[in-house]
Order: structure tokens, then C-alpha cells, then sequence
């Protein structure tokens, strides 16, 4: 395949590429059996979510994952984006933390997720068509960006541990046995180091977070923590019901207030997707030289109104924040791992991606023998994701900073963020930055702050 036919696959419209099944994306059965298996299990950690806090049933729940999960594939059909899309995984944390601790059960708090949905889509659409947004993330302080990420560790570790304890304590061994599974194929150099020398390994270290959901069955079977009670046939999901009870639509818009009052949140969920977008963005380029049959355009002014036209839709749909946001870290260091080794392997970066999320046909939401394995393991799931989600953010944020005094900032920024709330975060971080730190926000060239868009 010649440079310009790899860069016309696809209908062009504006600045962006519509990508249909079969005709402009390749099968690759690799990326979708893992898809099938990895992608769908993984979302369904969303449904104890739903109905341990937003008081829908597990059908209801299954419901809103099939219209999020069908709105980011469609994001990808639609938009053309070469990255994995999936959550913003650590503001997920701080976002439960925020909507339980501040809102009551019911329609309220579905409420806070349209407008957090919203606010996130603005955001993301004004920095884009002001260009503003690389100068504004250079400009901020390295120990605010650090803090923001500590404060997903710290929510992380306080709902596992300490606000929902109980779901570690009903499934103790299976949950810890999974988490140390998880823990070294993902993190532990040792592991790292063989996967180079042994195919067996990086196979399974490739898989994301299912050998510990595989782990955690077999122990959990073993030791009795764990019961499937298989079901058959197809799930027929009530998303009319569904609907009735999560679309503004239906319940009616969030008030003027509660915008003002998610927007700090809304900001540090840019925050996350701006570090999300350099993240993927610099595992394409790492592995463009090796595909140079396939040049990649990257561009976070087109990034984020695909992004915020994504997030403006699940506001009315599927209000699941922060269901909507540009990578899906895992999967893209997956599907770019694959692509890099070769046109034999993935035809296509996009075709990978595309493959993965099975062409953006979530029809395992919908069959019953899958739903009852995974079903018993969703709770061990959400706890095994929260645990590991801060586990990462420590990683990342601690290079950030440089100095003692900035790492003192970041952890009280973190910590209050995660314990206090977004405004009493805020009025800390003013205060520690400029009066302790001395570090003002300085309005900084963005040379460096993110990759430029290749020249294609």
C-alpha cells in the first residue's frame, strides 16, 4: 500500500476521517478476540457502580454501558481518532467520590453527570477553537498537575479501603490474589524483563487486567468467595426504562448551580485527558519508524471536538462520566504494540483499534452466558480497577516534581482533593503554590508540551 493510499483510507469530512467496517477498516482476529474478552469485561465494571450508588438495577445498569460503550465506538466510526478511546480512568475516582459524598441517590445524581458530561465538552471545545490549550497546560504548575493525580491515588485507595471496604471483605483471597496478579504483569520490572525473552509471557502481560480476573474466578471457585449461576439465551436490555430514569430528557436538565459547582471538576478532568492524548500520542510516535507505510496525523485541536462532541451526545444518552474520554491506555499500548510489528500483524493502526472494539458492535452486552461469568467477578473487577488506578497515578505523577518542597504541595493538593473537595483543593493550591511553594502560573510557550501534529 503506497503513503497516500494508507493516509486516504477513510471519507474525509473537515478535518476528520469516517471509517466503515470491511470497507476502510480490515479485520484483524487477534485485536478483536481480545476485544471481545478484555473490552466488554472490563466496562461491566461500571454496573456495581450503577447499582450500588445510582439505584439502578443490573439490567438498567447493563443498559447504560451497552449506550456508553455504543456512543465512544461510534466516536471512533464517526471521528477517526487513531487512539483507543475509554475513560478517563483517574478522575474516576474523584468523581465518585464527588457525586456520592455530594448528592443524594436518584435522579440528581445523574444530573451531575450531564453536567459534568457537558461542562467537560465545553471546556475541550473552547481550548480547541482558541488554541489556548498547550499554552494553558504548560503554563500550569508541575505540582498542581502532580496533585491533581496523587488526589485520584488517595480517592482510589479511600473507596477500596476505606469508604467501600466491604467489597474487598467479602472477597478477601480471591480480591488480593488478583491484585498481586495484576500488579506484577503490569508494573513489576522482573516480569517487564522477561516479557522481552519469553512469547508466553508477553502474551499474557498483554492482556490488561484479564489474568486477574482469570485468578481471581479459579481462586475465588476454590476457596468459595466466588458462585457462578450461569444464565442462557439473550439479554433484551430496557433501555426505554433505562432512559427514563438517566436522560435529562426525561428527568430534566441540571440546574445553572450545579455547573458552577462541577466546572473545577470538569477542568481536572482536561487535565487528565490533555496528559492522556501526550501519553498516546507518544506511543505512536515511538513506533511510526517502524510503520512508515502508515503515517499517523496527530492533531489535539481536531482530538478534543471529537471528544467533546462525544461527551455532548452521552450527556443526553448515557450519562456515564467520565465514561467519554481520548485513550483507553492499556488497549492503545496493545493494539500500537501489534501495529508496530508489522502490516502482517495489523494492517492499519486504525483497523487494529477498530478489531479491538469489534467494529463498534457491543453485542456481549447482550448475551446472558457471558454476563453470568463475569457477573460474580464485577465487584473484585471494580476494586482490582480502583487499586491499580492508583497505583499508575502514583507512578506518573511523582516525576512530575523535582524539589521536597513541590512534593509536600502536590500530596497536600492530592490529599485534600481526594478527602475535602474540588473548591477547598483549589483554595489550598492557591495558597501552598504562591505562598509556601512561590511558584506562580506563568503563561509559558507550549514548545514540548505536547507533540505537534505530523506533517501529512
Amino acid at each position: 500500500m503506497t503513503e497516500k493510499n494508507s493516509r486516504n483510507r477513510g471519507w474525509h469530512w473537515g478535518p476528520f476521517t469516517l471509517c466503515l467496517p470491511l470497507l476502510h477498516l480490515k479485520a484483524v482476529p487477534s485485536q478483536m478476540l481480545q476485544g471481545l474478552v478484555v473490552a466488554s469485561g472490563t466496562s461491566m465494571i461500571m454496573a456495581p457502580v450503577m447499582t450500588g450508588y445510582f439505584g439502578l438495577s443490573f439490567e438498567e445498569a447493563l443498559a447504560l454501558i451497552l449506550l456508553a460503550n455504543t456512543v465512544l465506538c461510534a466516536s471512533f466510526l464517526l471521528f477517526g481518532e487513531p487512539f483507543a478511546p475509554g475513560m478517563l480512568t483517574p478522575a474516576f475516582p474523584l468523581v465518585l467520590t464527588f457525586i456520592v459524598s455530594g448528592y443524594p441517590e436518584g435522579p440528581e445524581r445523574f444530573q451531575v453527570m450531564t453536567a459534568l458530561s457537558l461542562s467537560l465538552a465545553a471546556i475541550a471545545l473552547f481550548f480547541s477553537l482558541t488554541g489556548l490549550s498547550k499554552r494553558v497546560m504548560a503554563s500550569l504548575p508541575a505540582a498542581l498537575k502532580a496533585g491533581i493525580i496523587f488526589g485520584a491515588a488517595i480517592s482510589a485507595l479511600d473507596r477500596v479501603f476505606v469508604k467501600d471496604a466491604a467489597l474487598f471483605d467479602s472477597h478477601p483471597i480471591s480480591a488480593s490474589t488478583a491484585l498481586v496478579v495484576a500488579l506484577l504483569f503490569t508494573f513489576s520490572a522482573p516480569i517487564q524483563r522477561l516479557r522481552a525473552r519469553n512469547r508466553v509471557i508477553d502474551m499474557v502481560a498483554s492482556l490488561g487486567l484479564l489474568p486477574g480476573f482469570v485468578v481471581a474466578a479459579l481462586v475465588g471457585v476454590t476457596v468459595g468467595e466466588v458462585q457462578f449461576n450461569m444464565q442462557w439465551g439473550w439479554l433484551l436490555p430496557p433501555i426505554g426504562e433505562t432512559l427514563a430514569k438517566v436522560s435529562p430528557l426525561s428527568i430534566g436538565w441540571p440546574p445553572a448551580s450545579m455547573y458552577l459547582e462541577v466546572l473545577p471538576l470538569a477542568f481536572v478532568a482536561y487535565v487528565i485527558l490533555f496528559g492522556d492524548f501526550v501519553t498516546g500520542s507518544e506511543m505512536i510516535r515511538s513506533a511510526q519508524p517502524e510503520r512508515p507505510d502508515d503515517p499517523i496525523d496527530l492533531n489535539f485541536e481536531r482530538t478534543q471536538v471529537a471528544v467533546a462532541g462525544r461527551n455532548a451526545v452521552s450527556a443526553v444518552v448515557a450519562p456515564l462520566f467520565p465514561f467519554q474520554g481520548v485513550l483507553w491506555t492499556g488497549v492503545h499500548a496493545v493494539v500500537v504494540q501489534a501495529w508496530k510489528s508489522g502490516r502482517d500483524k495489523v494492517v492499519d493502526l486504525r483497523s487494529g483499534i477498530g478489531s479491538y472494539y469489534v467494529w463498534g458492535l457491543p453485542l456481549i452486552y447482550l448475551c446472558w452466558p457471558w454476563i453470568s461469568l463475569v457477573k460474580p467477578l464485577m465487584s473484585i473487577a471494580l476494586m482490582l480497577t480502583l487499586a491499580l488506578t492508583a497505583f499508575a497515578c502514583f507512578m506518573v505523577a511523582a516525576p512530575l516534581v523535582k524539589k521536597p518542597l513541590e512534593m509536600v504541595c502536590a500530596l497536600l493538593i492530592g490529599y485534600l482533593l481526594a478527602i475535602f473537595g474540588v473548591w477547598t483543593a483549589i483554595a489550598a493550591a492557591v495558597f501552598l503554590l504562591v505562598a509556601v511553594n512561590g511558584n506562580m502560573p506563568r503563561w509559558r510557550k507550549a514548545e514540548g508540551a505536547v507533540p505537534e501534529a505530523s506533517e501529512n
